[in-house]
């Protein structure tokens, strides 16, 4: 089997079905592992490492050592093994042994695989595309060196909020998808308005503020050694292409599988609490759990005496003090690739959490201080039973949008796909620390559930990523409905009952809309004009929700003005508020209003706002817009302008 060369980390992700809160490990060693330090080792030199190959037992393989790289990186060297072991010489190296402990046998001594020996550290490195297995080993001594830090005395706060410049990268990352996938316009206009407000409310940043992250974490290219991406496996290939831009610049490579392949629980007959934390067990962190629920698995590599957990032998995300949950796992099968192999795990139980993420290791302790956040999805297909599926979310300062979009989007096809031609209706309702809530409804023709996950990354992020103060997400209630059939209309034509009318008329708007196979539908809107009106020429604008989201905002600058976490809320309830089911019919008007602090104040009398803005520079004036909405009952797209001249009647101007 030729492979080509192609160095990797081996994390792996993917779906579990069963986390739940667990007792404390298992008693730690009175005594530290042996070892072997990088210059104890000799070319030559051989031994074995430990690993989960199926279910929860730890096997040995046999390594033999081919040479050492010292100082591969600035003070940090690599020791490189040949595996010889039947299975991995099919497999190569498997996603999932990351943190493999590996012993090497002293001169002299008794070589039976599985004892003796001295730890020299974790397997976390390897070439892919090869035609023999060859793995990187992490040395011990600084995975043992990030173990000191996780339990230091003097151990540094976790950073609050989401780092500078996140919240604008999601928003650009959610706006290219979308222009790429088959979401609605409106779904596109909320990406593109978000990121202008993202733009605006973060000077300095720049859209790919991570681009160092997403170097390391990119493609593979032929013949170049970067970080693989970490599988995460879904349901569907449509989701799994929605969701990879916005989960790669992280090292987290989305990719479809058969759901009956998942994670899941263990097979019965499985002891869940004899399953401890040990050298060589799998190491799991959970990201959701519930229904079903997404997780990374690799190996402990080490436990101390006081207890700290060392494993992966390099960093799942390297940003330092962390609080991500830690769990023991199950290890269904190893899936044997040409390219790269990986091991389908899933969670038994929780134990703490991984405290300390560095270079060389990721840090584990029985503490539990990240916080979770409840998300229920009830979905409703047409000729299906409605289902309630309930997940918990883990806090995570860069991910925890994408991960609630996952959930809520595997729900909507969990029982079956979307129906060939299919309409969806979403409600969901999004809760933050401090009191901030947002409200979402929309609907859509097609997508399955893209678009309410879409939506939902946006709602979650653009608060939780936020420029000016640390909020977390509380809750997420959604529900969405997929109905059969495409119920939306386009807008074919329309006209006005009269060309000309004065102020404080009503005027009757007849519009032809289309529906697919169907005939033309008629309908009629009644709209009364402002007592303002000014006269002379004008026009009647009928435009659906992607279009009226994209005039309030241009009419109210102050939504674009954002100095707090509460100006910010305001201005994403009016991207948010519009619904795809309604027809806006806008007309000019002489009333202005008067933004003030953020504060939206309607016919304050003209000398009132000059008053105001001359004696604060926050107090902005703004042109108001007259709508009415009028409820079309289906999805509607399509603007039209209608021209009208207004006249007063004699004598009365």
């Amino acid at each position: 089997m030729l492979k080509r060369p192609l160095l990797i980390l081996l994390p792996v992700f993917g779906l579990l079905i069963a986390a739940t809160p667990g007792t404390a490990n298992a008693e730690p060693p009175k005594e530290a592992q042996p070892i072997f330090t990088i210059d104890q080792v000799r070319v030559g030199m051989k031994g074995y490492g430990m690993t989960v190959f199926h279910g929860t037992t730890i096997e040995p393989f046999a390594v033999e050592v081919l040479s050492i790289n010292a100082n591969e990186t600035p003070s940090r060297s690599v020791i490189w093994v040949r595996c010889t072991d039947e299975r991995m010489e099919h497999t190569g190296p498997v996603q999932g042994m990351s943190g493999s402990p590996i012993y090497l046998w002293d001169e002299g001594e008794e070589q039976k695989l599985g004892e003796g020996g001295k730890l020299i550290g974790a397997f976390a490195f390897g070439y892919g595309d090869t035609n023999e297995c060859v793995a990187g080993i992490q040395p011990i001594q600084y995975m043992r060196e990030v173990g000191g830090r996780a339990t230091a005395e003097d151990r540094p706060e976790i950073a609050a909020g989401a780092p500078h410049g996140s919240g604008l990268a999601l928003m650009s990352r959610v706006l290219d998808t979308s222009e790429k996938l088959d979401v609605p316009a409106l779904t596109r206009a909320r990406a593109e308005a978000l990121h202008t407000i993202y733009k605006g409310i973060t000077p300095g940043a720049d859209d790919a503020f991570d681009s160092k992250r997403e170097l390391l974490a990119g493609p593979h290219r032929r013949g170049q050694a970067l970080r693989m991406m970490v599988p995460m496996a879904l349901s569907s290939g449509a989701i799994a292409e929605a969701m990879g831009p916005l989960m790669t610049p992280h090292g987290i490579q989305p990719f479809a599988a058969d759901p009956t392949a998942l994670g899941g629980k263990p097979p019965k007959g499985i002891d869940v609490d004899e399953v401890e934390l040990v050298p060589g067990a799998a190491l799991v962190v959970p990201f959701a759990w519930g229904d079903a629920d997404l997780s990374g698995a690799g190996t402990v590599t080490d436990v101390l005496p006081d207890g700290t957990v060392l494993g992966f032998g390099h960093a799942m995300d390297g940003v330092g003090v962390t609080a991500i949950p830690m769990a023991t796992g199950y290890v269904h099968f190893i899936v044997s690739l040409h390219t790269i192999s990986y091991k389908r795990s899933g969670t038994l139980e929780l134990k703490g959490a991984l405290v300390q993420d560095e270079q060389a290791a990721v840090a584990g302790t029985d503490d539990v201080p990240y916080t979770t956040a409840p998300v229920k999805v009830n979905v409703n297909i047409e000729g299906q039973p409605k289902y309630e599926y309930d997940y918990t979310v883990v806090n995570h300062p860069l991910i925890t949008p994408q991960i609630a979009s996952i959930v809520i989007a595997q729900s909507a096809e969990s029982v079956q796909g979307p129906p060939a031609r299919h309409t969806v209706r979403y409600n969901t309702t999004v809760k933050f620390t401090g009191g901030h809530e947002l409200e979402l409804k929309s609907a859509t023709v097609g997508g399955g559930g893209q678009a309410a996950a879409m939506d939902t990354a946006l709602l979650v992020g653009s608060v939780t990523q936020n420029p000016f103060e640390e909020i977390k997400l509380e809750s997420v209630s959604t529900t969405v409905d997929i109905n059969y059939g495409e119920d939306a209309y386009d807008i074919f034509s329309a006209k006005l009952d009269k060309t000309a009318a004065a102020p404080g008329e009503t005027v009757t708007a007849t519009l032809e809309l289309i529906g697919l196979y169907e005939d033309i539908t008629i309908k009629t809107i009644q709209v009364k004009l402002p007592d303002d009106l000014p006269d002379g020429n004008t026009q009647l604008q009928l435009v659906d929700a992607a279009t009226y989201m994209q005039m309030m905002l241009q009419s109210k600058p102050y939504l674009n003005q954002i100095d707090s976490a509460e100006d910010l809320v305001k201005g994403l309830q009016a991207v948010f508020s519009p619904d795809p089911t309604t027809l806006y019919a806008v007309l000019p008007t002489r009333k202005t209003g008067l933004a003030l602090d953020g504060q939206a104040l309607d016919d304050v009398p003209p000398s009132k706002a000059a008053l105001l803005t001359n004696n604060n520079p926050k107090a902005q004036p703004y042109q108001r817009l007259n709508t009415t909405e009028h409820a079309m009952g289906r999805v509607f797209t399509g603007s039209v302008q209608l021209p009208l001249k207004v006249e007063r009647p004699r004598g009365s101007r």
